[in-house]
């Protein structure tokens, strides 16, 4: 049986476990051992990131590397397009999610705790995801998932990490604003019933982080 190890709050992680889901693979899901930061996890996964899936004693690293194996390796359902053209542009925005962003994304989880210290940078990393989700609005064209019909590559970061933008300026006093539609993707997206899955175990871990994180204003 395959081991994802990663973190129950990780947007790459639910990544990947969404991908299982929807192969309709059996996994068991760990956290590194001493945690993803420690030695023995780098002596196991010398980069030191997570998630890493372990295929018959092989760690496979880096979300897209893995994804790309699990539809080589099991190829039904497609997380794919029928077409060069319509792959190519799934492909575009897989990487759109994992180099513009979700970096703005994961800018606002050190604000989360002093965002009342800086409510310039606050503003200003809200302003920067939200240009990001303003431009995926122009990029994709849902019907009803980011790249067609069906679930794809395209869409498994996306799922994750636009929501947790939401919760994260919605903690931090703004608001993030999703184009229509965006909004009716998302939508079709979290009814899928892999990505539903796959994205349980991240609600639960990341509403408990924000409920540790928080220091409300004021708070001392």
């Amino acid at each position: 049986m395959m081991i994802l190890h990663g973190s129950a709050v990780s947007v790459y992680t639910a990544k990947l476990r969404i991908a299982l889901h929807t192969k309709g693979l059996a996994f068991v899901e760990r956290e590194p051992e001493g945690g993803y930061r420690s030695a023995a996890w780098r002596e196991r996964q010398p980069t030191g990131t997570i998630p890493a899936l372990e295929v018959d004693g092989v760690l496979l690293a880096e979300s897209e590397a893995v994804v790309e194996y699990l539809e080589d390796a099991h190829p039904t359902p497609r997380l794919l397009p029928g077409t060069p053209l319509q792959r190519a542009q799934a492909r575009f925005l897989a990487r759109y999610h994992d180099l513009h962003l979700e970096p703005r994304v994961r800018a606002l989880f050190p604000l989360v705790r002093d965002g009342a210290r800086a409510p310039a940078q606050v503003q200003a990393a809200a302003a920067a995801l939200q240009e990001r989700v303003d431009l995926l609005g122009r990029l994709a064209r849902p019907e009803p998932f980011l790249a067609g019909a069906g679930l794809t590559v395209a869409d498994l970061g996306m799922v994750a990490s636009v929501p947790l933008g939401a919760l994260l300026l919605d903690a931090l006093g703004q608001a993030l604003s999703l184009p229509p539609s965006l909004q009716s993707w998302l939508d079709a997206a979290q009814a899928h019933p892999a990505v539903a899955a796959g994205l349980a175990p991240w609600r639960l871990a990341t509403d408990r982080w924000l409920t540790a994180a928080f220091v409300p204003t004021g708070a001392s």
